[in-house]
């Protein structure tokens, strides 16, 4: 992105940060699962009708019209991305998958086991977000004391 492109902090909001980063993190995992060219953020933009720059912009956090999140939600949510796991605040007992009906019907202990291996994912993806958020910071600091 041109520099002029780049966010502006006070277009991004704590709230409006959080979901632009966990809507970039399902996308990167569509990415991983489908190959990386049918999830980038031309692709994504593609299916909503949108630009590659307004999807940018969700994933950084900034303001823009609740019509375009929602799309890029709604998206995601027919991969099967539960939004209440996206928009919660604190998400940790909140599944990042939908239950589909199949699931539903599986006996209480299949159930339960997937819940739970959808928890450890959940947990595993939040602590190597916040690992990488630790280096940034740290890169970040590193650079302006030496500037």
């Amino acid at each position: 992105m041109k520099e002029a492109d780049q966010p502006s902090p006070k277009n991004t909001t704590p709230n409006s940060q959080r979901v632009g980063k966990r809507l970039a993190i399902i996308r990167e995992e569509l990415g991983k699962h489908y190959g990386e060219a049918e999830w980038t953020q031309a692709a994504v933009a593609k299916r909503t009708g949108l630009t590659q720059n307004i999807i940018w912009r969700i994933e950084q956090g900034e303001g823009g019209k609740i019509e375009n999140w929602l799309k890029v939600m709604g998206v995601y949510e027919a991969e099967g991305y539960n939004l209440n796991w996206v928009l919660t605040k604190h998400n940790g007992r909140v599944g990042k998958l939908q239950m589909d009906d199949v699931t539903k019907k599986a006996p209480e202990p299949i159930r339960d086991a997937i819940q739970k291996l959808l928890d450890r994912h959940l947990i595993a993806v939040d602590e190597k977000l916040e690992e990488k958020m630790h280096e940034l910071t740290a890169l970040i600091g590193a650079h302006f004391r030496t500037s």
